[in-house]
């Protein structure tokens, strides 16, 4: 990983422990407006993605908040593996899930990546603005390329979209993707895409993109 993608990671780290230390195991912790709109992009998910018996791999898990959606739902998969940057949030999400399996990983800095699930999801990873510290566009194919790869049959990744809201202001720290070019570069992975643009903004637009391993 380069030095700027490193110093990126360990400013990220930063940033959610204290969030995490102001608001506790909080929604608003990870980011997310409120438990309301966490809900609506799971649902989307589940309408997306066949998880029931399946193994899965959530990268940017947070607290685990994805498998107790699926689990109250019973909608429970065979194996949840969680990964994510932050020592805190994992710390949090083994007290909350202690069966599971959590650990403490940058996929950014993999070399080398095996599949490790049948399915995954990557949920709010690629929406942080980097202006002028690193390419937005290189980190979110890198990303969804390696994801892709931890995965033997299905990933669902989530963004915001460059079709905004008429009624919600344009905001600065986050990056808005088009959806046209994400569906393309999906298409160099798998020719088995699916681009989700036609649910409710919650409360931005957002888009949704299904890729399954031929």
């Amino acid at each position: 990983m380069s030095k700027r993608l490193d110093e990126i990671a360990k400013a990220t780290v930063t940033r959610y422990s204290e969030r995490f230390r102001t608001l506790g195991r909080d929604v608003r912790a990870l980011g997310w407006g409120s438990k309301e709109q966490q809900d609506c992009r799971f649902e989307q998910v589940l309408r997306a993605l066949p998880i029931e018996g399946k193994s899965l791999l959530d990268i940017g898990c947070g607290f685990g908040d994805f498998l107790s959606y699926c689990s109250s739902f019973e909608c429970t998969p065979s194996k949840y593996i969680g990964w994510d940057i932050n020592h805190d949030l994992i710390d949090e999400a083994k007290i909350q899930h202690p069966s599971s399996s959590f650990e403490v990983l940058n996929l950014a800095d993999r070399l080398e990546v095996v599949p490790v699930a049948e399915v995954g999801v990557m949920l709010g990873v690629l929406n942080f603005n980097f202006k002028y510290d690193y390419d937005n566009k290189a980190f979110t194919k890198m990303m969804i390329e390696k994801a892709f790869t931890a995965v033997s049959k299905t990933l669902v990744v989530d963004f915001l979209s460059t079709f905004l809201t008429l009624d919600y202001p344009e905001e600065g720290f986050v990056y808005y993707h088009d959806p046209s070019e994400m569906l393309a570069f999906g298409l160099q992975l798998t020719p088995n895409v699916r681009l989700l643009h036609n649910y409710a903004p919650i409360p931005q637009k957002e888009f949704m993109l299904v890729l399954d391993h031929v």
